[in-house]
């Protein structure tokens, strides 16, 4: 299955977060979330997880681009501005590497439910 959407990641993270608003609220509300609000939610994170593992490198790199053509960074001195930009890198590979967790674990879930609904 490909997990990479064509759908910018902006979108996803509204997609997514709609999605789980309408499923809390329902729940709020006391009413049973079916199957199928469970797979769309659970879908809609798991795609979202999915694409975002896949911009954090990119960010990286665009950030790293940006400090080399003095477009960030301007008012550091240069030893403290790659001290930003690698924090912010490893802020960014833990992000990554908490959203691959999150995106195998949704599957995981996912898949689970499915064979809950098929009973």
């Amino acid at each position: 299955m490909n997990t990479k959407s064509e759908e910018p990641p902006y979108l996803l993270a509204a997609q997514a977060g709609s999605v789980v608003r309408h499923l809390y609220s329902r729940l709020r509300a006391g009413e049973p979330a079916t199957a199928a609000d469970l797979c769309r939610t659970i879908g809609a994170l798991q795609q979202l997880a999915d694409d975002l593992t896949q911009v954090l490198p990119g960010l990286q790199a665009q950030l790293e681009e940006s400090l080399l053509d003095g477009q960030i960074g301007a008012g550091d001195t240069t030893g403290e501005a790659w001290d930003k930009v690698a924090d912010v890198g490893y802020s960014l590979a833990q992000a990554r590497t908490g959203g691959l967790l999150l995106a195998a674990e949704l599957r995981v879930s996912r898949r689970t439910l499915g064979e809950l609904a098929s009973l």
